[in-house]
């Protein structure tokens, strides 16, 4: 079983960090914006370079509250007002003495830039790692960072870019990934997504003997509830069979768009990294599993895993499809985790 994080976030309210708006050049010489947060107050010697997930993000990784398209309305948030996740992960690092660089992923010179976030000129997952990497060669130039440990933080599909651009830059010291993609194989021929979640959907209805839209108590099979929570999920079912077709798989593929695999990237230069997954992520959840079995066999002994309770994929909550902020719970595990990494730069 995997343990639950429970932690809370403590109430003092922090200084304001100083604010470095940025610009800097990314993959076609094209140009993106950039924030860093610098701590108003004692340093701790790491800045912290946020990587967002999926096809893209803004500089604040927005969600809007609402989406408009063809003269409709889609609500997106659960109250249906706009939240900024980036901010709000930055400003609880800086409120322990990191540095936090934020950038975004939209091109001043993007034909399409005016349609986010309906529509951008898509980058390539080979563009978006070269994109990280120029922007982490900001903060190895800027003065106010030039001498930090960097530790990256992505979420989503940015998480195997991660553990990709960590694999081969020596500047990285650790890894916070929040519901972290192509992180594990799930099967012989797996192409970077969850090969099982069919199968998985429907074992649930078959184990729901009671029809009451729920798998719990008896109903639940001997170790499948990972996350300990009395309620079996699709992503567990997902995990449960992936782990077992593991066994047929041969060799190290990398995945659809030839990245390498998270656990590949993370075998390959073993960095004290920290993975969060909410249990209601049932997009990747169930890479949390397969990851916690390669942890406790030691193929990655650096390697912890947290499922937090009543989250999903952007670790926050979520109801009906719609979405929440970033959850405390989670802000709290990833500052504890990146506060157990901060090195006397001095003795390095």
């Amino acid at each position: 079983m995997i343990l639950v994080a429970t932690l809370l976030v403590a109430s003092a309210t922090p200084p304001e960090p100083i604010i470095h708006d940025l610009a800097f050049t990314g993959p076609n010489g094209w140009t993106y914006d950039a924030r860093l947060l610098e701590p108003a107050g004692k340093r701790s010697g790491l800045t912290v370079l946020m990587i967002g997930g999926g096809i893209g993000n803004d500089l604040d990784w927005t969600v809007p509250g609402t989406l408009e398209w063809n003269g409709s309305s889609t609500q997106m948030t659960i109250d249906g007002t706009t939240h900024h996740d980036a901010p709000r992960i930055a400003r609880s690092l800086t409120a322990h003495g990191h540095a936090v660089m934020h950038y975004s992923t939209i091109a001043h010179e993007d034909p399409k830039r005016d349609g986010w976030p309906l529509e951008i000129t898509l980058m390539t997952p080979a563009d978006l790692l070269l994109l990280a990497q120029a922007a982490a060669r900001v903060t190895s130039e800027r003065p106010e960072t030039r001498t930090d440990h960097l530790v990256l933080l992505a979420h989503s599909m940015g998480a195997q870019r991660a553990c990709a651009q960590a694999a081969e830059d020596p500047h990285v010291k650790a890894l916070v990934l929040i519901g972290a993609a192509q992180m594990t194989r799930t099967g012989p021929d797996d192409p970077g997504r969850n090969l099982q979640r069919t199968s998985a959907a429907e074992r649930l209805d078959a184990l729901d003997l009671d029809h009451d839209g729920l798998v719990q108590g008896e109903e639940i099979p001997d170790t499948l509830d990972f996350d300990g929570d009395g309620i079996l999920r699709a992503w567990e079912l997902s995990a449960s069979m992936a782990m077992k077709a593991r066994d047929s798989i041969q060799g190290k593929l990398p995945d659809k768009s030839g990245m390498p695999f998270g656990e590949d990237s993370l075998q390959a230069r073993p960095l004290p990294t920290l993975v969060l997954y909410g249990n209601l992520d049932e997009a990747q959840a169930y890479h949390a599993p397969v990851l916690q079995s390669l942890a406790t066999s030691g193929v990655l002994p650096n390697l912890k895993v947290r499922i937090l309770p009543g989250i999903g994929h952007q670790l926050g909550p979520e109801q009906e499809g719609r979405l929440g902020p970033i959850s405390d719970t989670a802000l709290n595990a990833t500052a504890t985790f990146i506060n157990a990494q901060i090195i006397n730069t001095v003795d390095d």
